[in-house]
């Protein structure tokens, strides 16, 4: 081959930029290296490989195998510094039989925007100094978690969604994650200075005492799950100011009726579940104001008196009705018997309605 031919100078130009993208290629900052392999020792995780830059995407720092409710990531940013350095950003390690604890060393990562654990064996307490981070979204749901909030959580401004679910976690709630401005989701332990957060779940933990008063400042909340716990005092009459909430469910929480009358102001509200909360008296009429409402379930209280009328113009769009489990009198009403999803089973009645569903017909 003639060496000064064209194809040869083409040839020596991609060599020449394969090793400059090579020597100048991103990497990983030291300091963030060491962190990652000590929060690789604390959580367990034996399995990540420090032979290659943890950002490089290779090897086991990011799953190229998908299987369904796993993830096993870790994610960088690599535009820093006219694209040469990485910070690490997302830790996502779902379902990894990780069974350590939460590593303090996560603060190591200043940049670390989403921190991911569900579904593990992890076990031990939040570290207070998590609340030093800037979070958007942290998901610990699914583990063996014990202990109480720390209220320095209250501190990551930019958190938008806390998902704690299915733990060990016990204590009162800190009121001051009422201050959570960015706040979105409250799965598990959402609360009160977070403007923006949406999503507050907090379901089968053994969380006690009353909600935070400071809850009522979330007003950006969309989902609340509080059900399985063991807090005391009646549901809060501030859950109206949650103006944007479209999905509450209080289900054997220790909380009592009776229903709040602010409740029927919540005009997104789709989803209404007040199931096992020893609640008394009479249907609220109010509750048949509610148009947009799929499901309502107020089963196993101790409900008395008739289906109020204004269910069957108020409530025309909603899927499901349950009454299951309450002492409620008199017949089944016309228009619940032409819906076969509205369930509305009562001990005292007669198997009109119950018996078609479980017919099919």
């Amino acid at each position: 081959m003639n060496m000064a031919s064209p194809h040869f100078f083409l040839l020596q130009l991609l060599l020449v930029f394969c090793f400059v993208s090579l020597a100048f290629g991103a990497t990983l900052l030291e300091d963030e290296v060491q962190a990652l392999k000590d929060i690789g020792e604390t959580l367990g995780k034996k399995d990540w490989d420090f032979s290659v830059d943890p950002c490089s995407g290779e090897h086991n720092w990011t799953s190229h195998t998908k299987v369904r409710g796993t993830e096993n990531n870790v994610i960088c940013d690599c535009s820093f510094e006219n694209d040469t350095i990485c910070h690490v950003t997302n830790i996502l390690l779902k379902v990894q039989n990780l069974r350590g604890t939460l590593p303090v060393a996560m603060v190591r990562l200043p940049y670390l925007q989403e921190i991911d654990l569900s579904r593990n064996y992890l076990n031990g307490t939040i570290p207070l100094e998590w609340g030093s981070l800037n979070l958007v979204h942290i998901s610990l749901s699914a583990n063996r978690l014990t202990g109480s909030i720390p209220p320095e959580l209250a501190n990551i401004s930019t958190l938008q969604s806390l998902t704690l679910e299915f733990n060990q976690l016990s204590g009162n709630l800190p009121s001051e994650l009422g201050n959570l401005p960015n706040i979105r989701r409250l799965y598990d332990v959402y609360f009160a200075f977070f403007f923006s957060i949406q999503l507050l779940l907090l379901t089968s933990n053994n969380f006690t005492g009353e909600l935070p008063a400071t809850f009522a400042r979330l007003t950006t909340l969309q989902e609340v799950r509080l059900g399985d716990n063991k807090f005391s005092g009646r549901i809060p009459d501030f859950i109206q100011s949650w103006t944007s909430l479209q999905k509450l469910v209080i289900q054997g929480t220790g909380l009592s009726g009776p229903i709040p009358s602010g409740i029927s102001l919540l005009e997104s509200l789709t989803d209404l579940i007040l199931r096992s909360c020893n609640i008394n008296g009479t249907i609220p009429e109010y509750l048949g104001t509610m148009s947009s409402l799929q499901t309502l379930d107020l089963s196993f209280n101790k409900l008395s008196g008739q289906i109020p009328s204004s269910f069957e113009y108020g409530l025309r769009k909603t899927e499901y009705i349950y009454l299951t489990g309450n002492i409620l009198t008199g017949p089944v009403p016309a228009w619940a018997e032409k819906d076969k999803n509205v369930a509305a089973a009562m001990s005292t009645w007669k198997c009109e309605l119950v018996c078609k569903l479980l017919d099919g017909q």
